[in-house]
C-alpha cells in the first residue's frame, strides 16, 4: 500500500512524476509523427474540418502538454512547494481541450479517436493530481478525507459524470471507430439491443445507490484519493464488497453489447482483471490498516463478485424447504 508519509510518499512522487514525463514524451512523439506522416491527421478530427486544422493545437501543446508536464514532474519530484498549484493547473489546462474534443466528435459522430486520447490524457493528469493533493496533504495513493455529507454527495457525483463520460462513452466509440478503421466485424440486433438498455439501466442503478450510500453513510467517495473514513457495510455493499466495479463492468458491457462491438465487451470485462489483481490488493491492504478487525469479518461474510452468503441462505432455505438435512459450514466463500 502507498502511504502517506516517509518513503511510500517518495515512491509516491516518483510514479507521478515517471507519469508526467511519460505523459510529455508520448505527446512528443505524436506530433513528430504526425509532421512525418501528416496524412494522418484525418484519424483525430472530423472529416469536414480542413486538413491542416489539427496543427494549428501544436504550439499549445508544446508549451502546455510536453512543457507543462516536463516541468511539473520537475517539480513534484523536487518536492517543491509549487508542485500542487502545477499539477492542478495542468490538469485545467488538459480538461479544455479535452472537452473541445469530446463536443467535436459529439456534434459529428467522428474522431473519437482523437477524443478517446485527450479523455485517457485529462483523466490521469487528474488521477495524479489527486494522488499529489491539495496544502497540507502529503502524496498518498489512498487517503481518507474526511467531509461533510453535502461535499461527499457534490463530490462523488461529478466523480460519476466523469467517469461514466470517459469510460462508457468516449473510450468505447473509440474503440468503434478503430474497430471500422481496421475493418473489424460489428453486429447490432434489436432483441440485443433491449437486453443491452435493461443490463446498462438496472447496473447504472446499482452504481449510483452504492454511490450514494458511500457519500452518505461513508461520509467520502469512491475515489481512493478521497476515500470515506467510516467502513460502508450495508445498502448494496451487503451484498459484494464492491459493487461499484461490478455496476461499471456490467454498464460496460452493456454498451459493447448495444454498439454490436466485441472489443468493447472485451474491453469492459478486461475490467475484471485490472480491478481483482491490480486495485484490489492495494484497496483491501488499506481497508484492513484502517479498520481492522472490522474489515476482516465483512471481508470473511461478503463476496467479492457474488452475493454468496445470499445464496447460500437461499440453498439452505430451499433445503429445508425439502426436508433435507443442512449441512454445516456451507458456503460460497470465495476470496
Amino acid at each position: 500500500m502507498f502511504g502517506e508519509c516517509g518513503c511510500l510518499s517518495m515512491n509516491v512522487r516518483t510514479i507521478v512524476s515517471a507519469y508526467l514525463l511519460l505523459q510529455a514524451t508520448c505527446t512528443a512523439a505524436w506530433w513528430c509523427w504526425l509532421l512525418r506522416y501528416p496524412e494522418t491527421v484525418a484519424l483525430f478530427h472530423p472529416a469536414a474540418w480542413p486538413r491542416d486544422a489539427l496543427f494549428a493545437f501544436m504550439l499549445p501543446d508544446c508549451l502546455g502538454l510536453i512543457v507543462g508536464s516536463a516541468a511539473t514532474a520537475w517539480l513534484i519530484a523536487r518536492d517543491s512547494t509549487a508542485s500542487k498549484l502545477a499539477i492542478w493547473a495542468l490538469s485545467a489546462g488538459i480538461g479544455y481541450p479535452t472537452l473541445y474534443c469530446i463536443s467535436a466528435s459529439i456534434q459529428s459522430g467522428q474522431a473519437w479517436l482523437g477524443a478517446g486520447l485527450m479523455s485517457c490524457m485529462f483523466g490521469l493528469t487528474l488521477a495524479m493530481a489527486t494522488i499529489v493533493g491539495v496544502e497540507g496533504q502529503s502524496p498518498a495513493a489512498f487517503r481518507p478525507t474526511s467531509m461533510s455529507k453535502r461535499w461527499s454527495i457534490a463530490f462523488t457525483f461529478v466523480q460519476v459524470v466523469i467517469f461514466w463520460t470517459i469510460f462508457l462513452v468516449v473510450l468505447p466509440r473509440a474503440i468503434v471507430e478503430v474497430e471500422r478503421l481496421v475493418g473489424l466485424p460489428q453486429s447490432k440486433s434489436e432483441p440485443f439491443a433491449v437486453v443491452a438498455v435493461v443490463l446498462f439501466v438496472a447496473c447504472s442503478c446499482l452504481g449510483l445507490w452504492s454511490a450514494w450510500t458511500m457519500a452518505t453513510l461513508g461520509l467520502g467517495t469512491p475515489l481512493p484519493t478521497a476515500a470515506a473514513v467510516k467502513l460502508v457495510s450495508t445498502g448494496p455493499y451487503r451484498l459484494v464488497r464492491n459493487p461499484m466495479a461490478s455496476a461499471g463492468i456490467g454498464q460496460g458491457f452493456a454498451m459493447g453489447i448495444w454498439l454490436g462491438s466485441p472489443s468493447v465487451v472485451v474491453y469492459s470485462l478486461a475490467g475484471i482483471l485490472v480491478w481483482h489483481f491490480i486495485v484490489r490488493p492495494f484497496e483491501e491492504s488499506d481497508l484492513v490498516d484502517r479498520f481492522g478487525a472490522d474489515y476482516e469479518a465483512y471481508r470473511r461474510s461478503v463476496g467479492l463478485w457474488l452475493p454468496h452468503n445470499l445464496i447460500a441462505a437461499k440453498v439452505r432455505d430451499f433445503g429445508r424447504g425439502l426436508g433435507l438435512p443442512e449441512r454445516r459450514g456451507f458456503n460460497f466463500r470465495r476470496r
